[in-house]
Formats: structure tokens, sequence, C-alpha cells
């Protein structure tokens, strides 16, 4: 039996996360068991524990890492000391739409899994307001576009709509092949 190589604290959450996105992305979250996601990382049952007590935790863990990774995306594609305007915020929520990474592939399977899971119903709730709330954090102008809490409540249902169709679908080239149709659809749902 090889040893696990010891790793900081952050690197063996990240490890352990790596490998729970491929065992969800393959069961899907319902049909994951803690033993599933033991043995893929390769863990005792004990070290495993040490970061994580239920799947539900881990994957909480990967949609915060989804939301911050959004963010920087977002923080990167924006020009310094340039505030954000309804096309950037457009454009930036497109792209966010067609994404292909594992961690998209992870919040299909969440999407997916909550209609059944009254703890990851509760759950979206906190990870949709702190996505929300991380818009305001990044300083592009998402506070100053004034965006009424039921226009935010159909952006994220249109968003999830679209991330389900390109990935349920397999929607991916047809959401590409409108991608200026889409940025337009969203810029009407930010600004009626």
């Amino acid at each position: 039996m090889v040893r696990n190589k010891r790793l900081s604290s952050e690197e063996r959450k990240k490890s352990i996360k790596e490998a729970a996105a491929r065992v969800f992305v393959a069961k899907g979250f319902a049909h994951t068991t803690m033993e599933d996601l033991i043995r893929e990382s390769g863990l005792s049952k004990g070290g495993f524990y040490h970061y994580y007590k239920s799947t539900t935790d881990v994957i909480y863990d990967m949609m915060l890492d989804g939301i911050a990774y959004r963010k920087t995306v977002i923080k990167n594609s924006l020009p310094p000391g340039k505030a954000a305007e309804t096309d950037f915020f457009a454009e930036e929520i497109t792209k966010k739409v067609s994404d292909t990474t594992i961690l998209s592939s992870v919040y299909v399977e969440f999407l997916l899994a909550k209609k059944r899971n009254v703890k990851l119903e509760e759950i979206y709730g906190q990870l949709e307001r702190i996505a929300i709330d991380s818009f305001a954090t990044i300083g592009a102008g998402w506070l100053e576009l004034k965006i009424t809490a039921e226009r935010e409540k159909f952006l994220s249902f249109f968003i999830n709509s679209m991330i389900l169709g390109v990935n349920i679908l397999n929607g991916a080239k047809t959401v590409n092949e409108n991608h200026d149709l889409i940025r337009t659809m969203i810029r009407m749902i930010l600004f009626p």
C-alpha cells in the first residue's frame, strides 16, 4: 500500500475535492456515498473524516470554490480602474453559461440533486446570496446597477436553465453559436 504524501490542510482539501468532483460527475451526487469519496481520495476513513463529515460538506466547499473561481474570472476580465457596465456583466454571465469546467459539471449535479434534498435546497439559497454578494465585492459597479431582488432571482433561474441545457442536453454548440443572442437576453433581464 502506498502512503499518501503529507500535504498542508488546504492542499489535502483540494485533493479531496478533485477526487469528489470525479465521483460526483460519474455517479451523480445523490448516488455518491462517503465510501466512494474515501476510496477515490486514497485516504483512510479517519483521514478523510478529519476534513469532511458528509458529501454535502464536500459539495458545499466545491460550490464556494466555484463562486471564487467566477469572481476571479470577472476581476481579471475588468480593465484596472474601470467600472463595469451592463454589457460587461452581460458578457461575463454569458461566459459563465457556456463554461465547461469540472466545477460547472459538479454544479449541474448539485442542481439535479437539490430537487430531492432539503439540505441542498437550503444550501442553494445560501450560495445564491453569496454569489450575488460576491459581485458587489468585486468593485466593478454591480451595486450601481440597482438590480431588483426579483430580477436577480430571474437572472439566477435563467443562468441555471442555460447551464443545465449546456450540460444535460449537450447544448454547448448551440449556446456558443448563439452567444450574441444570449448576451442580449441577459442584458434585457438586467435592464428591462
